[in-house]
């Protein structure tokens, strides 16, 4: 499983492969040979395709920064399923939440009719072995549940759809 990568905003998978003795990294599907020694206050060596080249890193959450030939580059580490849930909420228009993978729902938290809160459990969903909760992008009503606890869905699906904000007076549950 590769893990993505953002550098001056373009947007790279990177996967290991292993070979006899270690492993090398299949990058954006170019296979390179590339190894990280730390030295001491972030100071390293990355030898990479057979060239050596000096860096220092610094690490901030999820953002990586490292200094090499004179220049300051930030590498971010992207998380592929809040990517993807953020992608899919934007893809079905502002009242539908879609599938940001295929699955199966697991629970169905809400019902057609419910107010609900900005970042409410909608549902909770199954992929790969990992359950994700659905969360409601803004204050609403339940419009339509469109999948029940053990159907499966496509990527893409509309698995909830909200109308317009609570009223005012109205409770959100």
């Amino acid at each position: 499983m590769g893990v993505e990568f953002e550098l001056e905003e373009v947007t790279s998978r990177v996967t290991p492969v292993y070979r006899r003795g270690g492993y090398d990294l299949d990058v954006d599907g170019r296979r390179v040979r590339a190894a990280l020694h730390e030295g001491d206050g972030g100071a390293c060596t990355l030898e990479f395709d057979g060239q050596t080249h000096p860096l220092w890193v610094a690490r901030h959450g999820d953002e990586i920064f490292v200094h090499h030939a004179g220049r300051t580059h930030r590498v971010a580490a992207i998380n592929s399923l809040e990517r993807a849930a953020r992608e899919a909420i934007g893809a079905g228009g502002a009242d539908a939440v879609v599938a940001p993978m295929p699955g199966v729902v697991v629970e169905v938290a809400v019902s057609a009719g419910d107010r609900v809160e900005a970042g409410a459990v909608l549902l909770t969903i199954e992929s790969m072995k990992l359950q994700t909760p659905v969360l409601a992008p803004h204050e609403g009503r339940v419009d339509e549940v469109a999948f029940e606890a053990g159907q499966s869905f496509d990527k893409g699906a509309v698995l909830v759809r909200l109308g317009g904000e609570a009223e005012e007076g109205e409770n959100p549950s």
